[in-house]
C-alpha cells in the first residue's frame, strides 16, 4: 500500500501546483504503459481545484486522445514483429479473426464504449491498431466517449465532492488492486480463448 499512498500524495501536490495542467496532461499521456486508476487521479485533482474540473476534464480526455493515437499506431506498426508470437502462445488465429471481423463491423460502438466504460484504454486503442480500424472515427469516439466520461466525474466531484474525496483518500489502494486485478483477468480470458 505505500505505492498507492506515495501515487496520492504525489498527485495531491500536482493537483495544487500552478502547472496543474501540465501534470494532469502528462499522466493522462502515459495511461498506455501505466497501470493506476486515471479517474481516481483525476477526482483528485477536481477536488484540489474545483473552479478547474471542467478544464482539467477537457485536459484528460485531450491527452487520452493523444494516448489513444499512440496505442494505434503501436498497435498497427508492432503487430508484424508480434503477431506471429501472440497467435502461437496467447490466442488463436480463428479467434483472432473473429475478434478483427467483429471490431470492425462495430467499430465506433466498440470503440466509444471500450472508452466510456472503466477498462484499460490501451487495450481499446492497441487492439483497434492491431485491427486496422479507420483512424478518423477511431479518434472521434475516443474524444467523445472520454469527454462524456471525464465530464460525468467533474460533475460528479461537483456535487458529491467530500465524500468522492473521503472514499478516494479511504480505498485508493484497494483501487489500485482492482485495477491490477481487471488486468489480470483480461489476460486470464485471453489466454482460455487460445
Amino acid at each position: 500500500m505505500a505505492l498507492s499512498k506515495t501515487i496520492y500524495d504525489w498527485a495531491a501536490r500536482k493537483a495544487q501546483s500552478r502547472f496543474s495542467h501540465f501534470w494532469l496532461s502528462l499522466v493522462f499521456m502515459f495511461e498506455l504503459i501505466l497501470f493506476i486508476p486515471f479517474d481516481a487521479v483525476l477526482v483528485l485533482f477536481c477536488l484540489e481545484n474545483p473552479s478547474r474540473r471542467y478544464t482539467y476534464a477537457t485536459v484528460a480526455a485531450l491527452a487520452s486522445v493523444i494516448t489513444g493515437l499512440a496505442g494505434f499506431l503501436l498497435g498497427h506498426l508492432a503487430w508484424d514483429l508480434v503477431g506471429p508470437w501472440v497467435l502461437d502462445r496467447v490466442v488463436s488465429q480463428s479467434f483472432f479473426d473473429n475478434l478483427c471481423l467483429h471490431y470492425q463491423n462495430y467499430q465506433n460502438w466498440a470503440v466509444f464504449l471500450g472508452a466510456l466504460l472503466p477498462m484499460p484504454l490501451k487495450a481499446v486503442t492497441l487492439s483497434a491498431g492491431v485491427c486496422h480500424l479507420a483512424m478518423g472515427p477511431f479518434l472521434l469516439c475516443i474524444f467523445l466517449a472520454r469527454m462524456l466520461r471525464f465530464f460525468l466525474v467533474a460533475k460528479a466531484v461537483q456535487i458529491w465532492g467530500d465524500k468522492i474525496k473521503a472514499f478516494v483518500s479511504r480505498h485508493f489502494g484497494g483501487i489500485l488492486l482492482i485495477m491490477g486485478a481487471k488486468i489480470a483477468l483480461a489476460f486470464a480470458f485471453l489466454w482460455t480463448m487460445g
